[in-house]
C-alpha cells in the first residue's frame, strides 16, 4: 500500500479502536508515529536505507516484534504489543480482524513536556538529575547482555566500518545540511582519531566490554518523572532495533549521545558532570579516552539521520526546515568537537563605545586568533555604496546611522556570520553592541548551531577615549566625541544571562595587553 495512502487512512479518528477525538502524527526519516488519547501507534516506512531494511511486511513485523522486547529494558510499562493494521470495505483500521496491511507497536503514550529535552528547555533540569541520569545509564550497561558475539562488534574493523559508513551515507547532504569544507574536515578528524585509538578499542573488545546497549540515547527519549518512586521515575524509549550492529557497542558510544545532546542544547556544564558521574559509577576510567571521539560520532548520526528528514517530501515543509536546522548543528559540533580549540568554529562579538579600542582589539585579535572579521562600520558603507573610508556623516540617527539603516546593517553582518560558520570558520563581529537585544540575535545564532559564542566589551576612561577620536584619521567609522556622549546614556551592561560568555577588557594601556587578556579569555572558554 502507498504510504500517502496509509496515512491519511489511519490519521482518521474512525481508525482507532477507541473514541479518538484528535490525531496528531509524526514522521522521522523511518518511522511514522500516530499518536491519541492515551496511546501512540508506530509504523515503519517500506524502506531500504542500507543500515535498515523495512522493505517487506514481514521485515516490518519483525522489526516491530524487537523493537518491543530491546524497549522493555529501560521502559517495561510503555511497549505494550505488536498489533495489525487491516483494512475493511477500504477502510484502515487500527487492531481490527482480518489480513494485515502493515504492523505496528502500540505504546503508552508519554507528555512530551516530561522528556529531559523539554524539562531541560524550561530550565528544571540541573546537576543533580544529570548525574541520576547517568547512574542509571551505567547501571543499565553493567546488567546488559555481553558475549563473544556482541564483544565482536566492538572490534575496530566493526567500530570504524560504523563510523565511516555515516560518511559515505551523507555525501548527498553536502551543500544542504553540512559545507563541503565542514564535512571533510569532521571525516579526516574523525580518521585521524580512529587511528590514535584503535589499541584501545581493540583491547576493550578483547577483554568483553562491548555489551547490548540502548544505541539511540538522546534527551528526547529520556522521560523523567520525579513524583514517582525509582526505578518509575526514570523512563527511557526507543533503543536501537533495526541493526545490531549499532546497539552491541562500547557502553562509551552509547553514553556518548547524551553528552553529546547536552553539547548540542548548549549545556556543557551538564555534559561534564553527566560524563563524570557516569566514569565514577562504572568505574571506566579507559573509557574517557574514548569520550571525544563516539561524541563526534554521534553528533555526526544525528546530522545524518535529521539530514535525512529534510530530504523527504512527505514530511511537511516546516518540519523539513526544523530537521535541516538541526543537521546543520549538528555537523558543527562534530566539528568542534575533534577540531582543536585553535581551529574551533566560534562566534566572537566584540563591542564597546566609539573610541574604546573594539575595532583595534578586533583587528589584532582577528589575526592572533584566525578568524574572519566583519566590522559594522565597513559593511554600512558597503550597503550605501560607499568606501570604508569615504564619509557617511550625518546627524546623529540620520542618514546611514538612522535607526533602520542601522538595523539593515546588524541583519548583513548577522547573516554574513551564519554564511562563515556553515563553512566551519571562525567569526568575529565588531560592533558597538549598545543594548542586550542585538547582541542576543548573534549569540543566539551560536547556541543555535552549537558553536562557542562569546562577548568581549572593550572599555576605557572618557579622557582616553576623547583622544582617540579627536585623532582619529582615514577610518571607516564616523563617531566623533559627539557621538560618544550621545550614546553612552543608552549603554547597557551586559545582564545575568550573558555574563558567563562576556569578558571585559580594559583598553588604557598597549594594545597587546588588551589582545593578550582577549586571548587568555578565548583559552579558558577553549577557542584558543
Amino acid at each position: 500500500m502507498e504510504l500517502d495512502r496509509l496515512i491519511a487512512g489511519l490519521s482518521q479518528p474512525s481508525a482507532f479502536p477507541f473514541p479518538a477525538e484528535k490525531v496528531e502524527v509524526r514522521q522521522t526519516h523511518a518511522s511514522v508515529v500516530f499518536l491519541a488519547g492515551e496511546f501512540a501507534y508506530k509504523i515503519k516506512k517500506p524502506v531500504n536505507l542500507g543500515f535498515l531494511d523495512f522493505s517487506t511486511l514481514e521485515k516490518r513485523r519483525q522489526d516491530c516484534e524487537a523493537e518491543v522486547r530491546l524497549n522493555r529494558r529501560l521502559a517495561p510499562a510503555v511497549y505494550l504489543g505488536v498489533v495489525p493494521v487491516t483494512e475493511v470495505d477500504g477502510v484502515l483500521r487500527w487492531e481490527a480482524a482480518g489480513e494485515p496491511v502493515e504492523w505496528a507497536v502500540k505504546m503508552r503514550r508519554l507528555p512530551d513536556e516530561a522528556t529531559l529535552q523539554s524539562r531541560l528547555l524550561r530550565g528544571e533540569i540541573g546537576i543533580s538529575e544529570v548525574e541520576n541520569l547517568a547512574r542509571r545509564v551505567a547501571e543499565f550497561h553493567r546488567d546488559a547482555a555481553t558475549g563473544l558475539e556482541i564483544a565482536r562488534f566492538g572490534r575496530f574493523e566493526v567500530v570504524s566500518r560504523n563510523i565511516l559508513d555515516n560518511f559515505d551515507a551523507t555525501q548527498g547532504h553536502i551543500g544542504v545540511t553540512v559545507s563541503a569544507t565542514v564535512f571533510q574536515r569532521v571525516r579526516t578528524l574523525t580518521e585521524q582519531e580512529l587511528q590514535c585509538l584503535r589499541p584501545v578499542i581493540e583491547s576493550r573488545a578483547e577483554h568483553g566490554l562491548p555489551r547490548d546497549t540502548h544505541g539511540d540515547l538522546h534527551l528526547d527519549h529520556v522521560y523523567l518523572f520525579p513524583d514517582r518512586p525509582p526505578p518509575d521515575d526514570l523512563v527511557i524509549v526507543d533503543c536501537i532495533e533495526f541493526n545490531d550492529r549499532f546497539r552491541y557497542a562500547d557502553p562509551i558510544a552509547d553514553m556518548a549521545f547524551l553528552h553529546m545532546d547536552l553539547l548540542a542544547h548548549g549545556r556543557p556544564d551538564l555534559a561534564r558532570a553527566f560524563a563524570e558521574a557516569y566514569f565514577g559509577a562504572s568505574g571506566d576510567e579507559e573509557g574517557r579516552q574514548l569520550l571525544r571521539l563516539y561524541t563526534a560520532y554521534r553528533a555526526a548520526v544525528r546530522g545524518k539521520v535529521e539530514g535525512m528528514k529534510a530530504l523527504e517530501p512527505e514530511v511537511p515543509p516546516e518540519d523539513r526546515e526544523k530537521a535541516r536546522l538541526k543537521a546543520q548543528r549538528h555537523w558543527l559540533l562534530a566539528l568542534g568537537i575533534v577540531e582543536t580549540p585553535q581551529r574551533r568554529p566560534c562566534l566572537i562579538l566584540v563591542g564597546g563605545l566609539p573610541g574604546s579600542g573594539k575595532s583595534t582589539l578586533a583587528r589584532h585579535l582577528a589575526e592572533r586568533a584566525g578568524c574572519e572579521l566583519i566590522r559594522t562600520d565597513v559593511v554600512r558603507k558597503e550597503l550605501a555604496g560607499l568606501a570604508p573610508t569615504e564619509s557617511g556623516r550625518a546627524a546623529f540617527g540620520e542618514g546611514i546611522y538612522a535607526p533602520e539603516w542601522s538595523e539593515r546593517t546588524y541583519a548583513e553582518c548577522l547573516e554574513r556570520s551564519r554564511r562563515l560558520l556553515f563553512e566551519g570558520r571562525r567569526v568575529i563581529v565588531d560592533a558597538v553592541f549598545l543594548g542586550e537585544g542585538r547582541r542576543h540575535r548573534f549569540l543566539n545564532l551560536a547556541r543555535q548551531w552549537a558553536v562557542p559564542g562569546l562577548l568581549l566589551i572593550c572599555q576605557a576612561s572618557p579622557e582616553t577615549i576623547s583622544k582617540r577620536l579627536a585623532g582619529r584619521r582615514g577610518d571607516a567609522s564616523d563617531a566623533d566625541w559627539q557621538v560618544y556622549e550621545l550614546l553612552a546614556p543608552q549603554w547597557q551592561p551586559p545582564g545575568e544571562a550573558l555574563r558567563p560568555v562576556t569578558q571585559i577588557i580594559s583598553t588604557e594601556g598597549p594594545v597587546e595587553d588588551a589582545v593578550q587578556q582577549a586571548l587568555d579569555f578565548l583559552r579558558r572558554m577553549e577557542v584558543q
